[in-house]
């Protein structure tokens, strides 16, 4: 699975593109708070990740926002792990 790390504005935020579609063409799904992320099992895995705020799934991209207090050296090789395994699943 290719994974392509595009940096945003926010330096808390990261959009991870994927290979292929997670939602449809024009859908999305924000994701802040951990009993909603039950709706999508790839939003599920990410905020059960330690220093991960939101997850915003789009068609075939992946918006993470981290905690402020968080370094991304320690946050996204946990969400590539995951983006990963997840997909394999």
């Amino acid at each position: 699975m290719s994974i392509t790390v595009i940096p945003t504005r926010n330096e808390h935020t990261i959009t991870f593109k994927v290979d292929h579609a997670l939602l449809p063409h024009g859908k999305s799904m924000p994701f802040s708070e951990p009993e909603t992320s039950k709706f999508h099992p790839m939003a599920e895995a990410l905020m059960a990740i330690s220093g991960v705020n939101s997850a915003w799934i789009m068609a075939d991209e992946i918006m993470v926002t981290k905690d402020t207090d968080i370094r991304w050296a320690t946050v996204k090789p946990k969400v590539m792990e995951t983006i990963r395994r997840v997909q394999a699943e």
